[in-house]
């Protein structure tokens, strides 16, 4: 089977344990032609779990650590040097104090030591350009990310108050270092835009396998404050468009009306009718929840009014200071606009002959950064920006 083909292999599975959650990966990914068709024995692989900030998990809030296990078992018994690990968001730092606990309470720790694959405790993290990208040109991303010769997402099936839909193309925004993310919120603060972002990274970080845990998923208010609710299966893709489309469709979720998938269209990755995924294994109609409830902003794709949205805004108020910000070396510059041209929001303009760069405006896409031809422009951290970073790790351990 062509494993870039968008074909989604649906395998019921009715509760969590160790051995029986092993075989229903097994056999979900086996029916897509075996971990041998997504990553090479040797291969050193990043396995990017759905944590969020680390809770317990009966509370469906993270991926659940049996679904973990069998992913990251099958990829050791295929050869591959595993390195498991994520970037918590909800406002943590992303420090190895943080990491620990979060990894602890979630259950991963647990599965690290009985496999004997580690989790990843590097904090660091690097710039990575997306030549590709429509509203992003780069992005930090976290170091074992970038390391890694494959990486394997390994998402939860939840409702999510801004996208609808946290799946697979959602759970990529884990590569970004913590305290970034805000930032993120903040610039892009409707659905659609925020959706597009996410297809720009998926796109750069080009994740080789898709799994999804949708044996118990979380409805309503999700992706934290949502309610449990039990879907019986497990995904595997080689595609995290395809993968959402049939994760949602277990949902009962309005497909048109998750931005993610609209992005995805927009952006020629999925046809306007989904006709162009297929899915394989147990029938997808014997495993769909009719009443799953929906986020209560669940109104269409543009959700920028939204309370959830208002309070992640208020949340990186206090932050943006923290992102990376474009800087003009004057010695260097020689004045030829390129940088003002190719800002979205107008956030340069000429003074004395040179760019100015209005950091009020500016959304942090690096554009002007990815066009200098005369490496005149530098990414660093504002003064405030490094001690709120130093404050928040300090308060974290």
């Amino acid at each position: 089977m062509d494993k870039n083909a968008k074909t989604v292999s649906i395998v019921r599975c009715e509760e969590y344990g160790r051995s029986r959650v092993y075989e229903a990966v097994k056999k979900a990914i086996g029916t897509l032609g075996g971990v041998g068709q997504f990553v090479s024995p040797g291969q050193s692989v990043f396995l990017k779990i759905n944590m969020l900030q680390g809770s317990a998990p009966d509370t469906c809030i993270a991926t659940h650590p049996d679904v973990v296990y069998a992913v990251a078992r099958l990829l050791k018994e295929h050869g591959c040097r595993v390195v498991m690990g994520d970037s918590p968001g909800s406002g943590l730092p992303y420090t190895k104090s943080v990491l620990k606990k979060a990894y602890a309470v979630s259950g991963f720790e647990e599965v690290s030591e009985e496999l004997g694959i580690p989790l990843n405790y590097d904090t660091g993290f690097e710039g990575v350009m997306a030549p590709s990208g429509r509203l992003m040109k780069r992005f930090s991303i976290i170091k074992p990310a970038i390391e890694a010769d494959a990486i394997v997402v390994v998402s939860k099936a939840k409702t999510h108050s801004l996208t609808n839909l946290s799946g697979a193309a959602k759970n990529i925004f884990g590569l970004i270092p913590g305290l970034d993310k805000p930032v993120y919120h903040a610039n892009f603060q409707n659905a659609d835009d925020f959706s597009r972002v996410m297809i720009d990274l998926n796109e750069v970080a080009k994740p080789k396998l898709q799994v999804m845990d949708a044996i118990m998923g979380m409805e309503g208010d999700g992706p934290h404050s949502g309610t449990p609710r039990k879907i019986g299966a497990v995904l595997a893709s080689g595609d995290y468009s395809a993968i959402d489309v049939a994760t949602a469709r277990l949902m009962s979720l309005d497909l048109r009306r998750i931005p993610t998938l609209m992005a995805a269209i927009e952006r020629g990755y999925l046809k306007e009718d989904f006709s162009d995924v297929a899915v394989v294994g147990d029938a997808l109609e014997s495993l769909t929840v009719k009443d799953y409830k929906c986020p209560s902003t669940f109104a269409g794709t543009s959700l920028s009014s939204t309370g959830h949205n208002k309070g992640l805004t208020r949340v990186a108020s206090m932050v943006k200071e923290m992102a990376l910000r474009p800087r003009i070396i004057k010695g260097k510059c020689v004045g030829c606009m390129k940088c003002m041209r190719s800002c979205p929001v107008k956030a340069i303009t000429v003074v004395n002959k040179k760019p100015s760069i209005d950091y009020n405006k500016c959304i942090r896409c690096y554009c002007c950064h990815e066009m200098c031809d005369d490496h005149a422009i530098v990414l660093e951290r504002s003064l405030k920006g490094k001690v709120i970073m130093t404050v928040m790790s300090l308060r974290a351990k």
